[in-house]
C-alpha cells in the first residue's frame, strides 16, 4: 500500500490465506520534502529509490495488488464510470493538477464508483517495480472491507480512517453506503470539527452514533479523547477473520493497517 508518508508491504499465502510478513515504512522528512502534488512528494525518484531498497520490492509474486491512497477523491454513481464521464466526476471536486492521473474503482458491482487523484508517476513506477501489479484504490478498499466486515449489523455505523494530515469518513447501514469522503486537517480539533459536521449536516446526532476507528490512531490521541466526549461509543476496527495470522503477529495493533490487510478480500 502507498501513501504520502510511506509504504506497507502484506505477504499471505495464496491458498492458506495465511500472513507471512507485514512490514510498514515511513518516510523522512528529506524524503518527503516538497510536496505539492496532492500532499505527495513533487518527484517520483526519491520515493521509489526508496521503495526499491526494500528486498520484498526485488522477490517474485504470483500476484501483487497495490492500493493507493489520497487526500483528493470524490464519490459518484455507478452510471458515472461511463468513458468521458470519469474527469468530469472528480472535476467537480478537485482541480486535476498537470502531474495527476484518476485511478477509479467501483466500490461493489453496478454500486458507488470512488475516484482519487494521484501523481502520475505512481502508476509508471509501479508497472516498472511490479509488473502486473493492478493498482487499487485505498477508498474503494477501505469501503469494501468495512462491508465485509460490519455490514451484518441493521444499525447504521461510522467508520474513520485516519492518515498523518487528512482522514476518511464513511457511514453505512448494512449493505447501503450512506455517505464518503475525505478531509484534511492539521490539528485534532479539525478531526472533531469535520465528523460533527458531516454527522449533523446528515441529520444525526453526533451523541447517538457509535464510532469505529482506524489508521493512526490509538487510546492516546488527542482525537481519540475528543470524539470520545461527543459520540455515544468509539471502538477500533477488528481484524479480517479470512485471513490467519501466526504467533510473531501477536500485540500488533491491527487497526492501523486495516486497508492493507483488507486488500486480498476486496477482489
Amino acid at each position: 500500500m502507498l501513501c504520502q508518508d510511506g509504504f506497507s508491504f502484506l505477504v499471505t499465502h495464496v491458498v492458506s490465506q495465511r500472513v507471512m510478513k507485514m512490514l510498514v515504512y515511513k518516510l523522512n522528512h528529506s524524503s518527503a520534502q516538497h510536496k505539492d502534488i496532492g500532499g505527495w512528494p513533487a518527484s517520483g525518484d526519491v520515493y521509489f529509490e526508496e521503495l526499491k531498497k526494500v528486498k520484498l520490492t526485488q522477490m517474485n509474486f504470483q500476484r501483487v495488488d497495490i492500493a493507493v491512497a489520497s487526500q483528493k477523491i470524490t464519490i459518484a454513481p455507478h452510471e458515472f464510470l461511463e468513458p468521458g464521464n470519469i474527469q468530469t466526476i472528480i472535476s467537480a471536486a478537485h482541480t486535476i493538477g498537470p502531474g495527476e492521473e484518476i485511478l477509479v474503482e467501483s466500490v461493489f458491482d453496478t454500486g458507488p464508483v470512488t475516484a482519487i487523484l494521484l501523481p502520475r508517476y505512481i502508476p509508471e513506477f509501479c508497472a516498472a517495480i511490479f509488473p502486473g501489479s493492478l493498482l487499487r484504490n485505498a477508498a474503494a478498499v477501505f469501503v469494501k472491507g468495512i462491508l465485509h466486515r460490519y455490514s451484518l449489523l441493521i444499525e447504521r455505523q461510522v467508520f474513520i480512517n485516519i492518515y498523518p494530515g487528512f482522514f476518511e469518513i464513511t457511514l453505512i447501514q448494512g449493505q447501503r453506503l450512506l455517505y464518503l469522503n475525505t478531509f484534511k486537517y492539521s490539528a485534532p480539533s479539525d478531526v472533531l470539527y469535520y465528523v460533527i459536521f458531516v454527522l449533523e449536516q446528515l441529520g444525526f446526532v453526533p451523541s447517538e452514533e457509535k464510532v469505529t476507528l482506524m489508521g493512526d490512531i490509538d487510546e492516546n490521541s488527542v482525537i481519540y479523547t475528543q470524539l470520545k466526549m461527543y459520540c455515544e461509543s468509539l471502538q477500533f476496527a477488528g481484524k479480517p477473520d479470512d485471513l490467519k495470522y501466526g504467533e510473531s503477529f501477536a500485540g500488533i495493533t491491527f487497526h492501523k493497517y486495516f486497508n492493507l490487510l483488507n486488500i486480498p478480500i476486496c477482489e
